[in-house]
């Protein structure tokens, strides 16, 4: 049996510069009983934007498992990083049922954004925002993997540097590779076609194009590069992802 509970708290948390009011949405309160456990089980925020998803037999015991819903501008973040999600805090209350033999898995739904997205979690004991591998899958989609029975996590945007937008071509060494203003020689990189879901690795092996000139510009592929993705007689591809591999 799963029971849910929703509610409406307002905390009051001491802080290093004084109390700080929070408010808080305890989105589930679930149950998860011994049949649930056996099939997984995904747990979704109230405004349907976290997913916690627990695999079959990640659990080894009955458990209460807890999600609270966060106001992103009730936090401060890194320099140069900005929130584009809640802030999501979830807790197996039962230490000893999280097995850890397989990760719980993380989606979270964005604000849409073509600039580089990352999965933060709050570290406690350094009192600090930590980045967690993560994945972009659209402008407004990321997800994660978590070996942790606690964490409160967020997703933030580098205010400089984009992640998806438009893809060229020149013809320069007839190779998988490009030219990239956000990343450094020799980086490799996964350039994926979000329309046709087409994909190629390139290494990055020279600086563009220029931003200032080409705002929506995300990568300059080598023609060979690009020709595994389009024509090259369209000149540009649109809605195309760039991450590092």
């Amino acid at each position: 049996m799963i029971k849910k509970v929703l509610v409406m708290l307002l905390l009051f948390v001491m802080g290093t510069v004084g109390v700080q009011a929070l408010t808080v949405t305890y989105v589930t309160d679930l149950f998860i009983d011994t049949p649930t456990i056996s099939k997984g089980y995904t747990v979704r925020s109230n405004d349907q934007n976290f997913n916690l998803g627990i695999y079959p037999e990640v659990l080894a015991m009955q458990t209460r498992v807890v999600v609270k819903q966060y106001d992103k501008d009730e936090f401060d973040y890194p320099e140069g990083w900005t929130a584009v999600s809640n802030v999501y805090e979830f807790d197996i209350f039962n230490k000893d049922a999280f097995q850890d033999e397989k990760p719980l898995t993380i989606r979270i739904k964005t604000e849409e954004t073509k600039q580089l997205k990352k999965m933060f979690f709050y570290n406690k004991v350094i009192t600090k925002w930590v980045e967690l591998p993560s994945k972009t899958k659209d402008l407004e989609t990321i997800d994660s993997i978590l070996h942790l029975p606690y964490a409160k996590m967020v997703v933030l945007a580098n205010d400089d540097i984009i992640e998806i937008g438009d893809a060229s071509w020149y013809a320069y060494k007839g190779c998988a590779c490009a030219a990239s203003p956000d990343y450094a020689k020799g980086t490799v990189l996964e350039v994926i076609d979000l329309d046709t879901d087409k994909q190629i690795e390139v290494v990055v092996n020279d600086y563009g194009p220029d931003r200032s000139i080409h705002p929506n510009r995300v990568i300059d592929l080598d023609k060979v590069a690009f020709s595994e993705l389009g024509w090259l007689g369209s000149g540009i591809l649109h809605n195309i992802l760039v991450r590092v591999k």
